[in-house]
């Protein structure tokens, strides 16, 4: 039985004979013009299918209503399939297409090559270089890394045919320029052609959901999600923004899709560290002395709650994003958050260094030369991601739970 005939077996479940007859014949009628559909989109047979299903959503949900409407008297009737064929379009229209996501392999994690390096930040780049200089050199830092290796729970990769087809979805034209491994060219109707260069952010990871990397095997495309938004901030001249904590709706233009599942979960708060980094530093050359050496900021991904870090409790909605700018040791950090149960979490267990806070970028930056630690807050406006506005946190209106 293959997965239409299950899906129609359990959404008529609980009808007999000539009623059952019509409900599959209703049904097996919406199932195919929703797989058209998708096929025209550029799905293939069996992703047209899936799709299909999912946009039609909870078989359970349709036998129930199903059952309200061939049970009843035939005068009913009429009123009550108006209302079968409303539920079936709410629910088509709840559910989004979907970009799948990965993580990094384990064993790629710790390799930083010059390849490897060029999806880092110029400022990050220059980092892990002095690292391995004082490691002795690359082999000894990556064993090195491979020995403390985390599972870091960031699934930063989201395969590139999820996009290309949600983009088809929504009518907006999308190809991969032949010979090319992820330079990707889309058209919105009534506009220019525009290219996606994510060549260098494309990694290859084997078909299918829990296979493992063999010489020959089948592999598909996947690229950097931080990749994919800086593409498309400086390539892609329609509306661009996020909605959304975990698994968030990515806007592009006139195409919705969610990015993250419930099994690979993905955060907004990293989707939004490329603009908020370029805004940020953007900000710290303005307020640095133009003597003083261009600063570096690094990155600390959100990869979940950590029990015992640091903790600010802030005046806001949860869901609510903050960017937090931090100076530790001489360097300066930057961490995107968002609130939980009334609580921003720092990206370190901070009690054993104290810390000043300020609402001062300049401050921060004097602190920092100067080798002491301090933490500024932003309240991000990330409703448009091309035009971020970041708002300083007056200091009052911040308590830090876990005092160091």
């Amino acid at each position: 039985m293959n997965a239409v005939e299950r899906y129609l077996r359990r959404a008529t479940h609980g009808l007999w004979g000539q009623k059952k007859r019509d409900a599959l014949t209703e049904l097996r009628g919406a199932v195919e013009d929703k797989v058209y559909r998708h096929q025209l989109s550029g799905l293939s047979e069996g992703e047209a299918v899936t799709a299909a299903l999912r946009d039609l959503g909870s078989p359970a949900v349709i036998a129930r209503e199903l059952g309200r409407v061939h049970t009843v008297p035939s005068l009913l009737r009429a009123t009550l399939l108006a209302g079968m064929t409303g539920l079936l379009g709410i629910q088509a229209a709840a559910q989004l297409p979907t970009i799948q996501a990965a993580p990094v392999p384990v064993g790629q994690l710790c390799t930083f090559d010059e390849s490897a390096l060029a999806r880092f930040f110029p400022e990050d780049q220059l980092r892990i270089r002095e690292r391995i200089k004082a490691a002795g050199g690359r082999e000894q830092y990556e064993a090195a890394c491979r020995v403390r290796q985390p599972d870091t729970g960031l699934n930063s990769l989201l395969r590139l045919s999820d996009l290309i087809a949600a983009l088809r979805m929504a009518q907006v034209e999308a190809r991969t320029i032949p010979g090319t491994e992820a330079f990707v060219q889309l058209k919105v109707p009534g506009e220019d052609w525009q290219g996606l260069n994510l060549n260098e952010a494309v990694h290859f990871l084997p078909t299918g959901p829990g296979t493992a990397a063999k010489p020959g095997s089948r592999t598909e495309p996947y690229v950097y999600a931080e990749n994919l938004i800086s593409q498309l901030l400086y390539s892609f001249k329609g509306p661009l923004r996020l909605s959304g904590v975990v698994n968030p709706t990515l806007h592009i233009g006139p195409a919705q899709m969610q990015v993250g599942t419930t099994q690979r979960p993905v955060r907004a708060t990293n989707l939004y560290q490329w603009a908020v980094y370029e805004e940020v530093t953007r900000l710290m050359r303005l307020d640095s002395p133009a003597s003083a050496p261009a600063p570096r900021l690094g990155l600390s991904p959100d990869d979940g709650p950590h029990a015992g870090y640091s903790q600010l409790k802030v005046n806001a909605q949860d869901g609510a994003v903050y960017a937090l700018v931090g100076s530790m040791n001489g360097e300066i950090g930057l961490a995107v958050r968002a609130v939980r149960a009334g609580r921003l979490e720092l990206p370190c267990d901070c009690r054993s260094t104290p810390f000043t806070q300020t609402d001062s970028l300049k401050t921060l930056l004097a602190q920092a030369r100067r080798g002491q630690s301090a933490l500024m807050v932003f309240a991000l406006d990330a409703s448009d991601l091309r035009h971020l506005q970041l708002t300083p946190v007056p200091t009052a209106q911040l308590q830090l739970v876990s005092a160091p």
